[in-house]
């Protein structure tokens, strides 16, 4: 692990731990106002509950949708501070990709050297064997013999 990945790590650390704090400070409000209101009225006697009533009902089931697009924004927000820019992969300039291609070469297209020379190296060793007595890519039609070593 280099250095920038352990502060990235502790640094995550830190803010789901800012996060669970802010969230039990407010779960404890909660409790304690619910406390505050049980001791407000008499036992037995009916407690008002508030309603719809009149003006802004909210958004309907598309008020489902606002707290994702925020986990998004959120999750956005925090890929752009600790990533190296815009992009998949390690970063730009960075070449280490997979196979061979991408540190030979320029541009999306050099791996298809590396397939030009390895494939006429095939053909190419396909046709030795071919030419080889007793080899089993033979035409000759004979019959048993030794296999090739």
């Amino acid at each position: 692990m280099n250095g920038r990945a352990i502060v990235t790590v502790l640094l995550s650390l830190v803010f789901v731990g800012v996060l669970v704090g802010i969230g039990a400070g407010i779960y404890q409000a909660g409790i304690t106002q619910g406390i505050i209101d049980a001791g407000r009225f008499p036992a037995g006697s009916a407690v008002p509950v508030a309603g719809y009533g009149w003006g802004f009902h909210g958004f309907g089931f598309l008020g489902l949708l606002f707290p994702l697009l925020f986990l998004f924004l959120i999750f956005g927000l925090v890929r752009a501070a600790f990533s190296r820019g815009r992009g998949w992969g390690p970063g730009h300039g960075h070449r280490s990709g997979w196979g061979p291609g991408w540190d030979k070469g320029e541009g999306p297209d050099a791996w298809r050297e590396e397939r030009e020379r390895r494939m006429s190296d095939l053909h190419r060793r396909l046709h030795e064997a071919e030419g080889e007595p007793g080899s089993a890519g033979g035409s000759s039609g004979g019959s048993g013999g030794t296999p090739a070593r």
